[in-house]
């Protein structure tokens, strides 16, 4: 690090943004573990509202950029979408091809009726968009707080409480997430380089990345043991191996999205951290792509 990196990496403010980084994951902490913890429904809330907020952040980016999405035409196509995957994931009634393709044709048609406005073409597209990349994504964490596979002996079962294995999985993504994400930030803050993506995310280094990568697959075989997955450590490695890949390309993705538009956060709801987009950036690349990749190690 050279002196001036150093000396920003002392400053004051940056001492208070990493004091208010802790405060706020000390406060959430506890409570997104006991909403997994607690069941699906809790799950399905917590979805409904991170989307929600999610989307008035994302569509405030874009109108910021100059575009005019349409905010509750791309709300309420999030949560009919989030309903069907909801019914899908808890009884047998599958209607989630149905309404993508209702959302497509219903979003075009709306569009029909401002046909002389400029920019629908890019209105419609970035509606859509926005409600597919946050209520689709987000929506997977509710069947993957269904899955049901049988837990070997765990921490959980020595202190007699009764963990399920949905809220097992959903742990161990939030660890490999979240620990990569604290990880990185320590390891590029202390030893960081060479930059990695100086235009999308100017304080990323390849050193943190490279210790961030170490960290999910360490939290990923290591807490694996602790819940009592039914993986062997080759899988183990393999699922934190992935998370520690996609999880960055899910925070660079926001970052696109925030420098296409001339802003530093997506929103200012949890101090030290901005919006929920940039808490949740990389849970919504880890999380369902993770998801499919243990159905495909449960079969």
């Amino acid at each position: 690090m050279d002196s001036a990196n150093a000396a920003s990496a002392a400053s004051p403010r940056n001492k208070s943004s990493l004091a208010q980084r802790v405060i706020s994951a000390l406060i959430l902490l506890p409570i997104v573990i006991g909403l997994v913890w607690w069941g699906v429904w809790p799950i399905v809330v917590l979805v409904v509202a991170a989307t929600v907020v999610g989307l008035l952040e994302l569509y405030g980016a874009f109108a910021q950029g100059g575009y005019r999405p349409r905010v509750a035409v791309g709300i309420a196509l999030a949560l009919a979408l989030i309903g069907a995957v909801t019914l899908r994931a808890t009884t047998s009634l599958d209607l989630v091809m149905p309404l993508i393709t209702l959302a497509i044709v219903a979003s075009l048609v709306f569009e029909l009726t401002r046909h002389s406005e400029r920019g629908g073409v890019a209105s419609w597209a970035l509606t859509l968009a926005g409600a597919f990349y946050l209520g689709w994504l987000f929506s997977q964490f509710i069947p993957l707080r269904m899955l049901s596979s049988a837990l070997r002996p765990n921490l959980f079962t020595l202190l007699g409480l009764p963990l399920d294995s949905g809220a097992a999985w959903i742990y161990l993504i939030l660890a490999i997430t979240w620990i990569q994400d604290t990880a990185a930030y320590f390891v590029g803050k202390y030893t960081g380089r060479h930059k990695m993506a100086p235009i999308l995310s100017p304080k990323k280094t390849w050193e943190g990345a490279v210790g961030g990568l170490v960290g999910s697959v360490l939290a990923s075989v290591g807490f694996a043991v602790v819940f009592g997955l039914p993986i062997n450590t080759a899988q183990a490695l393999f699922l934190g191996l992935v998370g520690g890949i996609v999880g960055p390309l899910g925070d660079l993705a926001e970052s696109m999205i925030k420098r296409q538009v001339g802003l530093k956060d997506a929103g200012n709801l949890i101090p030290g951290h901005g919006g929920i987009l940039d808490r949740a950036d990389s849970l919504l690349f880890t999380g369902p792509v993770l998801y499919y990749l243990i159905k495909l190690l449960l079969v």
